[in-house]
C-alpha cells in the first residue's frame, strides 16, 4: 500500500481559509477546500455587492493558487521547504521545467488553527523528504534554470567582449 498522509490546515483568524495538502509517495498534492463552495451564496444573497468583495477578498489568491496548481500539478517532496514559526505556517514548492526548478510558489497561512498538527505534518514531511529519491538533475545552484540563464549571459559577454589589438 501507498505511503498517504493529508493534513487540512485552518486559519485561527478565518476559519473559511482552508488549505488540505496530502503527500502520496514521493509527491505533496495541495488542494484549497471549499473555494467552489462559496458560488452558490454568493448568488442567493440579497446583499450581493457585499458578499462577492467579502468571497473575492478572502479566496482571491485561492483562487489564483488554484489555477497556478492546475497548470503545475503535484509536486515532489523534495522540491518543497516547510516552515512553522510563531503559528504561522509556510510551504515553498519549486515547479521544475525539464528537470530544473524554474519558479517558487510559497503558501502562508498567518495563524494556523492547530499549531501541534502543522508541527506533525511538517516532520511527516521531512521524515519522507529524507527516504525519497531525489529528482534533482544537478545538485545545489545548478539544479535552478536562473543560474544557467546567467552562465549562458556570461559566456556570451565573455566571447563578445572586445579585445584590443597590440598593434
Amino acid at each position: 500500500m501507498p505511503f498517504t498522509y493529508t493534513y487540512t490546515a485552518r486559519s485561527a483568524r478565518n476559519p473559511e481559509k482552508v488549505i488540505t495538502f496530502t503527500i502520496y509517495e514521493d509527491y505533496l498534492k495541495v488542494n484549497l477546500t471549499g473555494l467552489l463552495d462559496k458560488v452558490p451564496d454568493i448568488m442567493e444573497e440579497d446583499q450581493r455587492k457585499a458578499a462577492i468583495k467579502s468571497f473575492l477578498a478572502n479566496q482571491s489568491g485561492s483562487a489564483l493558487y488554484k489555477a497556478v496548481e492546475r497548470l503545475s500539478g503535484p509536486v515532489h517532496i523534495n522540491d518543497v521547504s516547510p516552515n512553522l514559526e510563531d503559528g504561522q505556517f509556510k510551504l515553498t514548492l519549486w515547479k521544475r521545467l525539464a528537470g530544473l526548478r524554474l519558479a517558487p510558489i510559497t503558501l502562508a497561512m498567518v495563524n494556523v488553527d492547530n499549531p501541534d498538527a502543522a508541527a506533525q505534518f511538517i516532520e511527516t514531511l521531512l521524515e519522507r523528504q529524507k527516504s525519497a529519491e531525489v529528482p534533482d538533475v544537478f545538485a545545489g545552484p545548478l539544479d535552478y534554470w536562473i543560474t544557467w540563464i546567467g552562465m549562458l549571459i556570461g559566456l556570451i559577454v565573455l566571447v563578445r567582449w572586445p579585445r584590443k589589438d597590440k598593434t
